[in-house]
């Protein structure tokens, strides 16, 4: 990280003393180096400080300045020099103050707003962990396991678990979690990619304003791979401002325990969905390479980057690489042919050849090590 103190302090020194010195024939270059030192400070901290502020990713700042009175205090450095020629480069001087001010102002507003997310985010953990104390967590989590027996047979379909966040979203809305907020909404979004609640029955208290409070919500839980997940900030935001609202908590709470059963039918729905998508890899392998062991290996060598989602070498991955994979991963699952599975699997040939060639020059492939790691039990 540049140290941008240690700069500004420098150009502050050299306005100084260019508003003292009498004008002369280096003048104009001094100006002019001055200029191009407050724009790439300027740059620098637009690159390195401020769009690191909005990503609210860890700074390699000190965050305590106080940017605003620091951005105040660049505007005070203005050049001002008698000099008839030099008018037009004073004035870019100043201009290039301004810049780097707005700058430093802009980097002081994310970081208030930042710190306040933060007291946010904390609010909402600390009745987050008061709700999971209150031991209502044993009781949903005992509920939603009978659902899944005693409903859907211990083997819920992706519809069934839809519906059953779907009623917990209404419930949630039933209990009037947002009904301050719906009732000053005009025009809600809507999300019909997300959740279709056109099959609520018409007479449904709700039907009218369902929209309106699923928009409320959705400005705190976010929609991330098909799963509604909270927003800490957003949801300690709030928390805050309704706090002085009649039945404020039990608001909270109700929240809390519905987000709750919410995310445990969207944990299953994940396995669903993962016993599917491994379902259909496994379509892509022989019988012999796609058993429970094999899979392991396989995900292993993915996460490794020896081959991708599909199964095949990657193309950092070298023909003795995938006759050493091949090998070993035979031995593993005992297969009575070594080869020709992984030879047709890959559309290579002649992996035998290599392993012959290892053996005669007693050299194995790069990455041999890492290899042998992979299929360690």
């Amino acid at each position: 990280m540049v140290d941008y103190k240690n700069i500004l302090t420098g150009v502050a020194e050299r306005l100084s003393s260019l508003r003292e010195e009498r004008s002369s024939a280096g003048t104009r270059y001094r100006v002019m180096g001055v200029v191009a030192d407050i724009m790439e400070v300027a740059e620098t901290l637009s690159k390195q400080v401020l769009e690191r502020v909005k990503q609210e990713a860890v700074l390699d700042v000190d965050i305590d300045v106080d940017f605003d009175t620091l951005a105040e205090e660049v505007l005070s450095w203005e050049l001002t020099i008698k000099n008839d020629d030099l008018q037009e480069l004073t004035q870019q001087v100043n201009d290039a103050l301004g810049g780097l001010s707005k700058v430093l102002s802009q980097i002081g507003s994310q970081l208030v707003r930042r710190h306040k997310d933060e007291e946010y985010a904390r609010l909402y953990e600390q009745e987050k962990r008061r709700y999971l104390n209150s031991g209502t967590l044993r009781r949903i989590r005992q509920t939603f396991d009978e659902w899944l027996y005693d409903v859907c047979n211990g083997k819920p379909s992706m519809d069934d678990i839809n519906d059953y966040v779907t009623e917990k979203l209404v419930h949630m809305f039933e209990k009037g979690v947002f009904n301050t907020k719906v009732e000053h909404i005009q025009r809600a979004a809507r999300y019909p990619a997300e959740f279709d609640f056109s099959l609520l029955d018409d007479d449904h208290k709700l039907k009218k304003s369902i929209h309106k409070h699923y928009s409320e919500l959705r400005k705190m839980v976010d929609y991330c791979d098909g799963c509604l997940v909270v927003n800490p900030a957003k949801v300690g935001r709030h928390f805050y401002t309704n706090r002085k609202e009649e039945n404020a908590k039990g608001h909270r709470n109700a929240f809390l325990k519905y987000m709750h059963k919410i995310t445990l039918a969207q944990e299953e729905y994940k396995k669903l969905q993962d016993a599917q998508q491994e379902s259909e890899d496994s379509s892509l392998l022989p019988d012999v390479l796609a058993t429970g062991m094999a899979m392991k290996y396989w995900k292993r060598l993915q996460k490794a980057g020896f081959v991708d989602e599909h199964y095949q070498l990657s193309p950092t991955t070298t023909r003795k690489q995938a006759m050493y994979i091949a090998d070993v991963f035979s031995d593993k699952l005992q297969m009575r042919s070594k080869w020709k599975p992984f030879q047709e699997l890959w559309h290579i040939n002649n992996l035998a050849q290599e392993k012959w060639e290892m053996q005669e020059t007693g050299k194995s492939p790069a990455r041999s090590e890492e290899i042998d790691k992979i299929f360690e039990d």
